[in-house]
């Protein structure tokens, strides 16, 4: 039996890390939580590659626990 709220974490856990990879995209907002070679109104690419790959580990979870129809 596949666990429904392991598939609706999963879709959270995608959408969140596809705003946040947005957000962390976008040049001349600063951006919160960054630190290293880049000046925090920068795109950050590293947080932008957690995040987007954060968004696909979400969608894969969400595909193979997904509910099965009830109709057949």
């Amino acid at each position: 039996m596949k666990n429904p709220a392991l598939f609706y974490g999963a879709i959270v856990l995608a959408v969140l890390g596809l705003a946040l990879g947005i957000y962390y995209a976008l040049p001349g907002v600063h951006h919160v939580a960054t630190f290293g070679s880049h000046p925090p109104n920068d795109p950050q690419p590293a947080h932008i590659a957690l995040f987007i790959g954060l968004a696909l580990i979400g969608v894969i979870v969400a595909l193979v626990t997904r509910p099965k129809a009830s109709g057949r």
